[in-house]
């Protein structure tokens, strides 16, 4: 069955064009096979849908669907970043390959896709420590889902942009997002901070305020503090190197006046043992696990689940969140930003954003309060 669709785009100079759109879609040996063509006038438009509307035209479609999803990923990862393909992960990757790597790229479709889609909301969640990776007992979460069907949109943009296929599998609804949790929303205020701080000051282990006063001035995940080595810090610059993070990427860190002061003094007294900075004096070729210690912590400064909601509770992650917020509310240009949080897409700070409240308040009274 074909269809013939007109079309009006505004060029550069301001005029209107109107352009015809061709589809057409048929079921061969069991397969759905589509193809599709973009002409000026409507005339060439019907020319061309009479000519390739017939069994057999359809057949070499689908035969020739294109390299392997396989091939098609190894091209992917190695080509450079291009619009609508920017966004991916290595485990995200493997994932698809796994999956659908055998197939031809052409006879991916979305049937497939959500199949796949399924076998993913079952997925056990796992994360990556320093030890290895870590299985957390429970589905990956819907945010999770969303972004694994990123990873492979991009990887069909890549095919749409190359010409290897003409449609998308997953535009237009054919593949629908999952709905998500908000997510945690702790932002910690001043007065919490300094609690922590003091908290931290009577920690039975000395590097405590150090480490919080590292991720409140970086941005930096957990993991990513806790894996700092010392052939990594950098002094004159005042940058701390963080050769892989959970992007895949290196990284370099801030390091502000008081936590370079601090690292420096640190450095004359540290383990020779370990390589470090955070280690563990019982292992010294590990770094140190201070989840106990993060909540001895979070007890003494009043903040161990302090609030109804969980999703409000103040976790090692509210530190990441604060500082970013920090950030958005200070530095307007959020691609500065992102260098310093290492979010992979600056769409992934588009919720910072809208937390920076206090400005939107104060251009509204400035611009709009008066009488």
């Amino acid at each position: 069955m074909g269809s013939i669709t007109e079309r009006l785009k505004v060029t550069a100079s301001g005029k209107t064009v109107k352009t015809y759109r061709v589809y057409i879609r048929r079921s061969v040996n069991g397969k759905e096979v589509s193809k599709s063509k973009v002409f000026g006038t409507k005339t060439e438009a019907k020319d061309w849908l009479r000519e390739n509307e017939n069994d057999s035209g359809l057949k070499a479609i689908a035969g020739a669907t294109g390299p392997t999803f396989a091939n098609l990923l190894d091209a992917f990862v190695l080509a450079p970043p291009a619009k609508g393909t920017k966004f991916w992960l290595p485990s995200h990757i493997d994932f698809w390959r796994a999956e659908l790597g055998a197939m031809k790229t052409g006879a991916i479709d979305r049937g497939t896709i959500n199949t796949c889609k399924a076998k993913l909301m079952v997925k056990p969640a796992t994360k990556s420590t320093l030890g290895g990776v870590k299985d957390l007992g429970k589905a990956v979460t819907p945010a999770t889902v969303n972004r694994y069907l990123a990873t492979l949109s991009s990887v069909f943009n890549f095919a749409m942009q190359r010409d290897i296929i003409n449609v998308h599998p997953m535009k237009g609804g054919a593949v629908s997002k999952e709905a998500e949790s908000e997510g945690r929303r702790r932002i910690l205020t001043p007065a919490e901070e300094e609690a922590l701080y003091s908290a931290c000051d009577a920690s039975k282990w000395a590097p405590m305020r150090l480490y919080l006063r590292l991720c409140l001035t970086t941005a930096a995940r957990k993991s990513e503090v806790l894996g700092l080595r010392w052939d990594g810090i950098d002094l004159d610059r005042s940058v701390a190197i963080l050769p892989k993070t959970k992007n895949g990427k290196a990284r370099a860190l801030p390091l502000v006046s008081d936590v370079k002061a601090a690292l420096l003094e640190a450095s004359k007294v540290r383990a020779l043992n370990s390589e470090f900075v955070f280690f563990d004096p019982k292992r010294p070729t590990q770094p140190k696990n201070i989840d106990s210690l993060w909540r001895a912590v979070r007890q003494r400064a009043g903040l161990w689940q302090d609030r109804e909601d969980v999703l409000d509770h103040v976790v090692l992650h509210s530190t990441r969140h604060t500082a970013t917020t920090k950030l958005v509310r200070k530095e307007k240009n959020i691609a500065r930003v992102q260098a310093v949080t290492g979010h992979k897409t600056l769409a992934m700070l588009g919720r910072y954003t809208h937390l920076d409240t206090d400005d939107a308040v104060s251009l509204a009274e400035r611009a709009l309060g008066g009488t």
